[in-house]
């Protein structure tokens, strides 16, 4: 049985689900406070002023659209994929030498159980595959992901649905026989946008209040709640 708070709207009939696909940081790997160092060393480095009200926009968006962002507000100079390649630099200096470089509570058992039912996958529009899959690799689960997908490599990210479509394709199934795993408003837009099931994991409860809104098929304060 699977427990969590529901929404209120019936779900549709689906076909059965085939694969599970889990957005990463946030979600996966307990990585927010690593991205947050790194937001405020990134935006030291290119002197960006920091303001509350713009970057809360960030929340759930790729770090394509993140430099875009500053771009067009800011003015911010140089080439899209170096400042990208930049600022992904200093995540990881932070990342591999932080004690936050851990899977979040409950995944790898969760991934465990999956694992032995259904095809499961990676998407992420922080990293690029390569770099996902090392990460996964690091931590010690990267042989139970089928396919790891970047929305470096998809026209547009979250929550645009072309990323988790992308892994439908590569993995030759249907989009409604997927199942997605979210911690963000954007990432369940950009999943329900893609015709997929969706559940909200998030541990805080304001956050599961927005996330609600978005009307996924469940919501859980952690992936140990979980259960199919």
């Amino acid at each position: 049985m699977i427990t969590g708070e529901e929404h209120e709207n019936k779900e549709q009939e689906r076909p059965p689900i085939k694969v599970v696909i889990f957005d990463l940081d946030g979600l996966l790997i307990d990585s927010e406070v690593v991205w947050n160092r790194a937001y405020y060393k990134f935006i030291e480095m290119k002197n960006l002023p920091h303001e509350p009200e713009v970057s809360a926009q960030f929340v759930g968006k790729g770090l394509k659209e993140i430099i875009q962002l500053w771009q067009e507000r800011y003015g911010l100079k140089g080439d899209q994929d170096k400042l990208l390649e930049e600022y992904r630099d200093v995540f990881y200096d932070i990342l591999f030498n932080s004690e936050n470089f851990r899977l979040m509570e409950g995944a790898e058992e969760l991934i465990k159980q999956l694992h032995k039912k259904y095809k499961l996958a990676v998407c992420t529009g922080g990293h690029d595959w390569k770099r996902c899959s090392q990460i996964l690799k690091n931590l010690g689960v990267g042989s139970y992901f089928e396919v790891t997908a970047s929305s470096d490599d998809v026209k547009e990210g979250k929550p645009a649905p072309d990323i988790y479509l992308d892994v439908a394709r590569k993995l030759g199934v249907d989009p409604s026989e997927c199942l997605v795993l979210e911690d963000s408003v954007n990432g369940v837009i950009s999943a329900k946008r893609a015709g997929m099931s969706v559940y909200a994991v998030n541990p805080e409860s304001p956050l599961r209040h927005d996330l609600k809104k978005q009307h996924p098929e469940k919501v859980f304060a952690s992936l140990r709640e979980i259960s199919l």
